[in-house]
């Protein structure tokens, strides 16, 4: 092994060419802007990495590199790739952060290919060869200017994790389905309308379809019987399907940044639910059934309109963070000091004039904030003390109404 890692490298001398018993030569972080010809000599090379410098280019000898298993480039400047059609034990391909307009064809002989990584380049298409390497279990095209995939795709029944985030994707292909090995799939920030594709891949585990133009989630997206995280956040939803609670597994959901008016009685039904995200919509009340996710940690209502909570909020006895700012709220409920485990209580910019005494009462609370509201019914001298003086005042109240009964 040759371990040249972070050095001020700007050129390799041809007679590295010389050493033809190297099994992995480590370049990373210099400051190359070529490699030499004779690099292609080293014929029991196993490992070439020569991320974070400054190539434009991958000299056409590594095609040479018969017993390369590991090539990474990433974080260069890449323009184009040399063929790579006898790298046949390769198993890793790494090329993402450069500028790769397209991938040489014969990338379709690489078949013992198992990742390939192509994040953040300026691909608008990807070879048909593509579908040539049935051993592939991970594929990353997120950050180029794809508006689909090959048909030839649906050969890769190994796929377990694919993300195509950030591309021009409307709509998935009809093959899509098919794919059923999935388990994470990024599609988040497309133009992306419908999931009649996405709700075939039965085992995924991760869901990212933020940032596209969904206006409804289909009711056959609990046939997602393993699902874990959802988010669907940044779309056009305005109602949220009332069979959600058929998704026993998912533990975190994330559905900031629509429209959602309302939320259904089923909402209650999640029982591995921890995560809740619902900022940035349209609620205005919170069901009575959401008291019932006992599994619950953090739950964002931050810019919503909820004028009330319901007392059942206070049943969430797992719930560590709970975010209420930028709403519309003129009372809290006193149910809210049973909630032992909380440790992030913020309800900033509302209309409260008065706080519940039994907000004292959480004793691993390390954030409260309150700024922005009224609190008329408290005493100035309290108020401009800031969130502490606030804190202890509402403990000398409860002291005293304890004293008084």
């Amino acid at each position: 092994m040759l371990d040249l890692r972070f050095n001020r490298l700007t050129s390799l001398p041809s007679e590295v060419g010389k050493l033809l018993q190297l099994t992995k030569l480590f370049l990373r972080f210099n400051k190359l802007t070529s490699l030499p010809e004779e690099i292609g000599n080293l014929r029991s090379l196993e490992v070439l990495s020569v991320r974070n410098n400054r190539l434009v280019a991958l000299p056409s000898s590594v095609n040479n590199l018969s017993a390369l298993q590991v090539l990474d480039a990433q974080h260069n400047a890449l323009t184009s790739l040399p063929k790579l059609g006898n790298l046949r034990k390769l198993t890793s391909l790494d090329v993402q952060y450069n500028n790769l307009s397209e991938l040489p064809i014969d990338v379709g002989n690489l078949t013992n290919l198992t990742g390939l990584h192509l994040k953040y380049n300026q691909l608008s298409d990807i070879p048909k060869t593509i579908g040539d390497l049935v051993l592939l279990q991970e594929v990353d095209l997120e950050g180029n200017r794809l508006a689909t995939l090959p048909q030839t795709m649906e050969k890769l029944t190994k796929l377990t994790k694919l993300y195509i985030s950030r591309n021009k994707i409307t709509e998935l292909p009809a093959f899509f389905g098919k794919l059923k090995s999935i388990e994470e799939l990024f599609l988040n920030d497309n133009q992306i309308s419908n999931l009649k594709e996405v709700v075939k891949l039965v085992n995924i585990r991760v869901l990212n379809i933020a940032n596209n133009n969904l206006v409804s989630l289909p009711a056959e997206i609990t046939a997602l019987t393993v699902l874990r995280e959802l988010d669907a956040s940044t779309n056009n939803l305005t109602t949220l399907l009332p069979e959600i609670g058929k998704l026993k597994t998912l533990s975190h959901l994330n559905l900031c940044d629509n429209n959602i008016g309302e939320l259904p009685a089923d909402i209650g039904k999640l029982p591995a639910l921890q995560v809740l995200n619902l900022g940035g919509n349209e609620l205005k009340a919170l069901p009575s059934e959401i008291g019932s996710i006992s599994t619950l940690e953090k739950l964002y209502l931050g810019c919503n309109e909820l004028q009330e909570l319901t007392s059942t909020i206070g049943q969430l006895s797992a719930l560590t963070e709970l975010n209420l700012d930028e709403n519309a709220l003129t009372s809290l409920p006193s149910e809210l000091g049973k909630m032992q485990a909380l440790e992030v209580l913020t309800f900033n910019d509302n209309e409260l004039n008065d706080l519940p005494d039994e907000i004292y009462q959480l004793d691993n609370l390390r954030l409260f904030g309150l700024d922005h509201n009224p609190l008329e019914d408290l005493p100035a001298s309290v108020t401009q003390g800031g969130s502490q003086a606030v804190f202890n005042y509402l403990g000398e109240r409860l002291t005293a109404k304890n004293q008084g009964q």
